[in-house]
């Protein structure tokens, strides 16, 4: 009996280390083969991005509502009761999100995608506050890639129903804003709690 219960708990045991075995395989091959192909950067032959595949699987990093930066001429306070503004979303591919996490820099051809969606308190039983409504059209793209712009980064607006993203202008606000408020490497990383967490966690 000792000897059978011997032999039960050695075969457990080797199949538990083959399945580690092939968990350690699996993820090492993953991270030679590269980023998966459809979380890159994509471009038209006169330079437009094409839609991110499935950016909404994408991780959330961050969320707002309400949020100027226009110092010159912030915007009116909301009427009593109404909402600041709309939420905005912003989601960053899972493998440039894991690279971020594990060496505190974005890499190479990382997008986030700005989305945003109306404020609503309509459906039952919410009687305070405010929730995501409605998706609005339209969303855009900060993507870096090196060469693109001086900064590394560029802005890419997918404006309602258009298929392909245009290249914003470099004198575009948006760049200057960035490349001058942003907390890290033009992204605004003080807005976004986990990427804002490890690099508290990189520092000293």
């Amino acid at each position: 009996m000792q000897r059978v219960r011997g032999v039960a708990v050695g075969s457990i045991a080797a199949v538990i280390v083959a399945v580690i075995a092939v968990l350690v395989w699996r993820r090492g091959a993953q991270a030679a083969s590269g980023p998966p192909e459809d979380q890159l950067p994509h471009f038209t032959t006169d330079g437009a991005l094409m839609p991110p595949a499935g950016w909404e699987t994408w991780v959330m990093v961050g969320s707002s509502t309400g949020l100027s930066y226009n110092q010159a001429a912030p915007p009116p306070p909301p009427p009593p009761g109404a909402a600041p503004g709309m939420f905005h979303n912003v989601y960053m591919q899972p493998w440039a999100y894991r690279e971020f996490v594990a060496t505190g820099a974005f890499p190479e051809q990382t997008m986030f995608v700005l989305t945003f969606y109306e404020a609503s308190r309509k459906s039952a039983p919410a009687r305070a506050g405010f929730y995501e409504g409605d998706r609005q059209p339209g969303y855009e793209v900060h993507l870096k890639k090196e060469g693109i712009d001086p900064t590394g980064w560029a802005f890419f607006g997918f404006a309602g129903g258009t298929a392909v993203g245009q290249k914003l202008p470099g004198t575009t606000p948006c760049y200057s804003c960035h490349a001058t408020e942003a907390a890290h490497d033009n992204v605004f990383t003080q807005f976004y709690p986990p990427l804002r967490e490890r690099l508290g966690k990189a520092a000293p």
